[in-house]
């Protein structure tokens, strides 16, 4: 194309700030979402999830491990969720969250290491520690846990089999991967945010009219 031809146009201008994003529904309208971030490749989709559960009305807050920061920036994660990610814990016990409880932890993706962990109590990283808490949450019914579990598939063994069934048996949900290329893939923003909206149907929180039981 000729420089009298080329053409790059302003884009069309909006109301929105720059974090805000363009709501789409109200499935999480008043959810906390405690998005817990693990050191898998699928990481970097994160700041694209968190988004789209705030598009539906959630506010999220991001926990990462030091290994989840290899594949997705800090900063990323801060901007798409307009929040602090916790990566550590300090005397303010953010995994109790005590002063604003979380309603739903979303754990994607969820690594093999980590699925081990939280099936045999190890809490030993804000993340596994926050798991801890939220599945005493769950437990009391006033909280879900969502696992999303990505890896090889040759990592696929009885081992992961026995500890997702451990999970799924004391309540939490066990959201199915994505088939393709040999492994467990992230399921898409969309899938996520509908098994989320699923949970937070169910809860039964008081004082929180938008939570209904199941």
């Amino acid at each position: 194309m000729s420089e009298e031809g080329f053409q790059f146009p302003a884009p069309t201008p909006s109301d929105l700030g720059d974090h805000e994003v363009r709501r789409e529904g109200s499935s999480l309208e008043g959810a906390r979402v405690a998005l817990l971030v693990t050191g898998g490749i699928a990481a970097m989709k994160a700041p694209l999830l968190a988004r789209a559960l705030r598009r539906q009305g959630a506010e999220v807050t991001a926990f990462a491990t030091t290994e989840a920061l290899r594949y997705v920036a800090r900063e990323a994660l801060e901007w798409s969720c307009t929040r602090p990610v916790v990566v550590e814990l300090t005397a303010d016990a953010e995994h109790l969250s005590d002063a604003a409880p979380f309603d739903l932890y979303l754990i994607a993706p969820a690594t093999y290491s980590v699925i081990g962990k939280c099936a045999h109590g190890i809490a030993d990283t804000p993340v596994t520690a926050a798991l801890a808490s939220a599945i005493g949450r769950m437990e009391r019914g006033s909280a879900a846990v969502l696992f999303a579990p990505t890896m090889h598939g040759s990592m696929h063994n009885s081992i992961l089999v026995a500890n997702l069934q451990s999970l799924h048996a004391i309540g939490c949900t066990i959201i199915s991967p994505r088939d393709e290329g040999g492994k467990h893939n992230l399921p898409s923003e969309q899938v996520l945010v509908e098994a989320c909206a699923h949970a937070f149907c169910g809860l039964r929180v008081p004082g929180r009219p938008h939570a209904r039981h199941s």
